[in-house]
């Protein structure tokens, strides 16, 4: 049986993600983080691991881009990908008021993707980040205590019906919650990686993801990218992260359409790493949509 880990706990997004590329026959462990994927996939604990990479409103998720540059020198590479539409519910206890509330949980990359709506609607209510949203959902049934700096002011408890998280709707199933859709116009598409072992087979059409570091010099990154418009190669995504090692140092992650198996795309490789300190290409796999 294929094993899958994915960035937990259950009925999140990423589940839902993970359920819908390898389906109902795959046994599912559920990571409480990003690294925790990596590890489980790079000591073979797990066959595939699959976690959340870009958000179509929010863009970039930086923790799973930062995992790659900490496993730069691992086997893992990006087997493939899957989108999924992303639709949000406000989720409030049986009988209450929503424009009572008075503190929200969920994710980072929720609370912005419904920043706009909360500003509107929910403009005094507090913002916790979660872990994930399944987390957010179990916070509105903990007691929760609203202190203050002047201890002359007695605590108050925030009661069950002030409190909401931001979540998808099948998480308020069978807990005496209500969903409430949360309304957008616009197209909220999340992309999800799938990690393993060694290479997928190469599609009809194909992305490559890369990681690399350029030399300090003026021009350098603009140098390390003629060759791909040269070879009339698509960038598709570029993203920088610092290294977090020296300041001003930056790891710079691009998608290209193409496979690295293409010879104008293993030219356009073979130019690019002699402007490169490091380069290493994470993955080349079938586009799905």
């Amino acid at each position: 049986m294929t094993t899958i880990a994915y960035l937990g706990p259950e009925h999140t997004n990423t589940h839902v993600a993970a359920r819908k590329r390898f389906g109902t026959r795959a046994k599912y462990v559920h990571a409480p983080t990003v690294d925790d994927v990596f590890h489980l996939v790079e000591r073979q604990n797990a066959d595939y691991g699959v976690v959340p990479i870009e958000n179509s409103l929010e863009g970039a998720v930086t923790h799973t881009l930062d995992r790659f540059i900490d496993f730069k020198h691992s086997p893992v590479t990006i087997y493939g990908e899957v989108e999924r539409l992303i639709h949000h519910c406000l989720i409030v206890h049986q009988g209450a008021k929503p424009k009572l509330v008075k503190r929200v949980y969920s994710h980072p990359q929720a609370l912005a993707q419904c920043g706009a709506w909360l500003d509107k609607n929910l403009p005094r209510a507090e913002r916790i980040e979660t872990n994930s949203t399944a987390e957010a959902v179990s916070e509105i049934f903990k007691t929760t205590l609203l202190g203050h700096l002047d201890l002359t002011i007695p605590v108050k408890e925030i009661s069950a019906a002030e409190k909401a998280a931001i979540a998808r709707g099948e998480l308020a199933k069978g807990k005496k919650l209500r969903a409430i859709p949360i309304p957008d116009n616009r197209e909220n598409k999340t992309r999800f990686l799938i990690l393993g072992l060694g290479q997928t087979k190469r599609g009809r059409r194909n992305k490559t993801s890369m990681l690399f570091s350029l030399k300090d010099r003026s021009g350098a990154l603009y140098d390390a990218l003629t060759p791909f418009k040269r070879a009339g190669i698509n960038l598709t995504k570029i993203e920088s992260r610092p290294s977090k090692k020296k300041a001003w140092e930056y790891y710079f992650f691009i998608d290209l359409e193409g496979h690295q198996s293409e010879p104008r795309v293993k030219r356009a490789l073979k130019a690019l790493e002699k402007s490169t300190l490091l380069l290493k290409v994470l993955g080349s796999y079938p586009i799905t949509r």
